[in-house]
This record gives structure tokens, sequence and C-alpha cells, in this order.
């Protein structure tokens, strides 16, 4: 398939002991499916915390959601829950009428580490 048609895309990158995955776009069925085994592939090599970047998430929904809590599940517990980052009320509002919310611990801003850290290790855009 040809990739300027994906209405979204996944950048990740490591900082300290913490992997970063920055999605963008749409997180719906259709990036659940093409996403879910990078992702897991990722969750895999880097065991670490885990911090999800939804501020380019432009629209939310089951599939997306989906993909959310199976890094949740997927994610090494030592180190607690998954971090999303996010400044969105809609996506919020999403995640708080689901419940999934109680899930992560939700952040609104990206912590000082990552925000000071423009050169990713490695990156996926688009899917």
């Amino acid at each position: 398939m040809d990739t300027r048609h994906f209405t979204f895309a996944l950048r990740h990158h490591v900082v300290a002991d913490t992997l970063l995955i920055e999605f963008h776009g749409e997180l719906d069925a259709w990036a659940d499916l093409e996403l879910a085994p990078r992702v897991a592939a990722l969750l895999r090599r880097r065991r670490r915390a885990v911090l999800v970047d939804l501020r380019s998430v432009t629209f939310l929904d089951a599939g997306g959601l989906r993909l959310l809590l199976r890094i949740s599940e997927r994610s090494p517990r030592r180190k607690g829950r998954v971090r999303l980052v996010l400044d969105s009320p809609q996506i919020l509002r999403v995640l708080r009428i689901t419940g999934v919310d109680g899930v992560f611990t939700v952040l609104g801003e990206l912590p000082v580490p990552f925000a000071a850290n423009d050169t990713p290790d490695d990156t996926d855009v688009p899917a």
C-alpha cells in the first residue's frame, strides 16, 4: 500500500530508561491494525518505562483505545503505569468516558528530558 495515504504515523526514541512513542494523526481501527505489530516489537526490544505522546493525535476511536490498552498490557510493570501525554480536551474526554484514563497516568505536557531531546534514536514515519 502506498504510505502517502496513511492517516497516522508513529515515531519513537529512548531517553534515559524510557521509551517514548509518539503517535500522529488518526488512531482508529486501521491504525491499530498497522501499528500494533510495530509497537509490540518496540516493547519487546526496549524493556523500559513507556511514555506515549498523543499531542499530535487528531482522532481517537475504539481502535486507538485498543492500541493504547495493548501498550499498557505489554509494558514493563516495574516502572509503574504507562504515561500518556496529551493536550486535547476531546482525546481526554474519550479516555474519561470509556474509563481508560484510570489505566494510565495522564500528563499535560512532555517531561523536561524529552522536551529537550529533538533527536530520535529510531523513527517510523509514516506507519
